[in-house]
């Protein structure tokens, strides 16, 4: 018999509708995955292209270091801004 397999809920950790969505949500699946968090984008609205919602989704039991993780990076490159 298998081992039952436990479900986990998925949490929206970035969302955007801008025109850079797509780049802003690779970056940051790159920036998860890199720190070993397991992560997915889901589009909203791709109807009204080119401007639908971009999510990037989490684990429940990663969301809080994945946002620490987004926030920590946001810091470091805001800290770099001319």
């Amino acid at each position: 018999m298998r081992p039952r397999r436990s479900e986990e809920s998925l949490v929206t950790v970035f969302s955007s509708r801008t025109h850079l969505a797509n780049v802003e949500a690779e970056v940051i699946q790159s920036l998860l995955k890199s720190a070993g968090i397991r992560c997915w984008l889901a589009r909203e609205n791709v109807v009204q292209q080119p401007i639908g919602n971009v999510l990037v989704k989490v684990l429940e039991s990663q969301a809080s270091d994945a946002r620490a993780l987004l926030k920590e990076a946001e810091t470091v490159s805001g800290s770099n801004q001319p």
